[in-house]
């Protein structure tokens, strides 16, 4: 006896679209079906132990490459020390890593080029 197999559309996209059109019952039973989706879908949830041994690990990494720990008073970032760095609020730090990541137009000059130029670097 062979087994059969069915022909099943071939990208992300068309199987997605196929999903969103099946009600509750029958993506239940696919997620039953294919239990591994729903790993996927489900985030994976830290302790706030797993969570400090995570620090403690990254932070004796960075020291290590460092050679030394930062001293609080030496520049960090920007202009602050690193003291007045983590003196900032959450949102205050999420502010300037933001402002920092996102040039403006203004930084950037704007040279006459010639049609045939080469880029050299």
């Amino acid at each position: 006896m062979s087994n059969s197999v069915l022909a099943l559309p071939t990208s992300v996209e068309q199987i997605a679209l196929v999903i969103k059109q099946m009600n509750l019952l029958e993506q239940q039973r696919l997620l039953n079906l294919v239990p591994s989706l729903r790993e996927l879908a489900s985030p994976t949830v830290r302790t706030v132990a797993q969570a400090q041994k995570t620090v403690a690990h990254l932070r004796t990494e960075v020291l290590a490459r460092l050679n030394h720990a930062p001293s609080l008073d030496e520049p960090f970032f920007t202009n602050l020390s690193l003291r007045q760095y983590l003196a900032l609020s959450e949102e205050q730090r999420t502010q300037l890593w933001d402002n920092w990541a996102t040039p403006t137009l203004l930084e950037f000059t704007e040279r006459e080029v010639k049609i045939d130029a080469l880029s050299i670097g």
